[in-house]
């Protein structure tokens, strides 16, 4: 810590070269920089100088060394404050630490009494700038993350994961006081793709720049709030009836795929009436833009032509298309299509509604070919999905839909095929290397390749038409043929190679096998 600049203010010559010479200032970490022979002329060094710390003496002509404090605290209230008093003015000089000062030393001065009072000061101040010092790097982080904490509440907003109480704090917090009054809100989500096949990090790069343009573009506009939700699509929040996102969607749109080489999708959510329902428009804005494969790139998808709201809104049926997925991700396309006419067995009051129930089927279907990384060019044939939600009619609907669904199951299925022939192919080649081990049985064997028993039994049973027993003895007596023929090996030594290591059992099974004794098999042998 840098030395402490110390002022001495008395009316009398003698006791300021006092203080200055009772102790060793220097080594207390404090250099005596001003003295002053009143009050005046302490107050005017004090606002040229501002010290650290200041001793001063009670009793000085036109104004005291109270008075003095009182002026001093009230500008610079950090300043450490030390009376010199003598005994008769003790109490008079007690009172004055209800003023703010620090501390008294009674005359004569006493350099133990200075030293305690000089330690103390420098304790004082050390931990108060310890303190600020903290607080200063606390307001640095907080200035520097106030746009990711800034982020993470509107994500909070948006979400619906906020109380109102909290809603109103944090928007008094982040300066956003549009969100506490009563407004018009309405939601728009902008989805940025490549022109071409891009590289992750080209990718965030181009996001970045038109999230920078779509900012300058209400750049001075109060009531817009933009963000990046966590799918890296770019949210616009719009907290006033006064802005259009009609002709705003348009121009940015025709802006941004003119400058950049990419492709612009938006959905835009309703209109409603409060900040709190800004989830709701949100997630309308979502639903909306999950059109644009079937509208195509760079249009504005709005939610409100998604729906006829003088009718019953379509509500998704979760249970069964989740029971699609499942069978179509298991390849039973003869379920998938029985669960699909169980979804399209509803009153359908509209072809948007029948239409919405169409692309349910296509998301799940394509959800499984996502996870399953099916590869077939078909299944993201995207004319198809607009030939399907173009039809009119809903037997032309469905009897497209079941089309579709068949083929994926089927692609699934394929794939499934090859993966099992495989696992035999593996779960051959280790038995063949694991022979010799008596341990080795179904239940190991399907431990070690992260399958249930039963699921490899019956595989095994499918690619051999033998059971897994049956197999793996076979394969241990085909192995005892080879040595008995080749070798010159005992029976016992025999079995222990193929994994039986009881000589009986392994001559009864080799006899049942083979259909002759192992000496006469050997006796035969060409």
């Amino acid at each position: 810590m840098e030395p402490l600049n110390v002022l001495i203010v008395d009316d009398e010559y003698l006791i300021r070269n006092l203080l200055r010479m009772r102790i060793d200032w220097e080594k207390q970490g404090m250099r005596i920089v001003g003295e002053a022979s009143n009050a005046q002329e302490a107050l005017e060094w004090v606002d040229q100088q501002k010290p650290d710390i200041i001793f001063t003496d009670i009793y000085m002509p036109k104004m005291d060394g109270i008075e003095l404090s009182r002026l001093i605290l009230e500008k610079h209230p950090d300043i450490k404050i030390v009376v010199v008093t003598g005994h008769d003015e003790f109490e008079y000089a007690r009172k004055s630490i209800q003023i703010g000062i620090v501390d008294f030393i009674l005359k004569p001065i006493r350099s133990a009494e200075l030293l305690t009072v000089t330690d103390k000061l420098k304790a004082m101040i050390g931990e108060e700038r310890k303190r600020e010092a903290e607080v200063w790097k606390l307001r640095a982080d907080l200035e520097q993350n106030f746009p990711y904490l800034r982020e993470k509440f509107l994500l909070q907003w948006l979400n619906g994961t906020l109380t109102q109480m909290e809603l109103r704090e944090k928007a008094v917090f982040f300066n956003m006081p549009m969100l506490i009054k009563s407004c018009d809100i309405q939601v728009a989500v902008v989805e940025i793709r490549g022109a071409s096949q891009e590289l992750e990090e080209p990718l965030i790069l181009l996001r970045m720049k038109c999230s920078d343009e779509i900012e300058s573009f209400y750049q001075g506009e109060p009531h817009v709030v933009t963000l990046t939700d966590t799918q890296n699509r770019i949210v616009i929040i719009v907290l006033n009836e006064a802005v259009d996102l009609t002709p705003d969607g348009e121009a940015l749109i025709r802006y941004l795929t003119q400058s950049y080489p990419c492709s612009v999708s938006m959905g835009i959510g309703r209109q409603h009436g409060c900040a709190e329902e800004v989830e709701e428009s949100y997630q309308e804005a979502c639903r909306a833009l999950h059109y644009q494969a079937f509208v195509g790139k760079n249009q504005v998808v709005y939610f409100e032509d998604m729906v006829n709201y003088s009718e019953q809104p379509y509500q998704s049926n979760a249970e069964l298309l989740q029971q699609l997925q499942f069978c179509i991700s298991t390849g039973s396309s003869a379920r998938a299509v029985e669960v699909l006419n169980d979804i399209f067995n509803v009153s359908f009051s509209s072809v948007t509604q029948f239409r919405f129930a169409a692309m349910d089927v296509i998301t799940e279907c394509q959800r499984v070919v996502l996870e399953q990384q099916i590869e077939s060019v078909q299944v993201f044939n995207k004319e198809a999905w607009v030939s399907i939600l173009e039809v009119d009619h809903l037997p032309e609907l469905r009897t497209r839909l079941e089309f579709y669904v068949r083929y994926v199951s089927e692609a699934v299925h394929s794939k499934n095929e090859i993966k099992e022939d495989q696992l035999i192919s593996q779960v051959k080649a280790y038995l063949e290397d694991q022979l010799g081990d008596p341990q080795v049985g179904l239940a190991s064997t399907a431990a070690f390749f992260f399958v249930s028993p039963g699921h490899l039994g019956r595989l095994m049973k499918k690619e051999t038409g033998k059971t897994f027993v049956e197999y793996l003895t076979n394969l241990r007596m085909k192995k005892a043929k080879t040595l008995l023929i080749q070798t010159e090996l005992k029976g016992y030594e025999i079995g222990e190679r193929v994994g039986i290591r009881d000589p009986q059992y392994f001559s009864v099974l080799f006899k049942k096998s083979m259909g002759r004794s192992m000496n006469e098999y050997r006796q035969h042998k060409s």
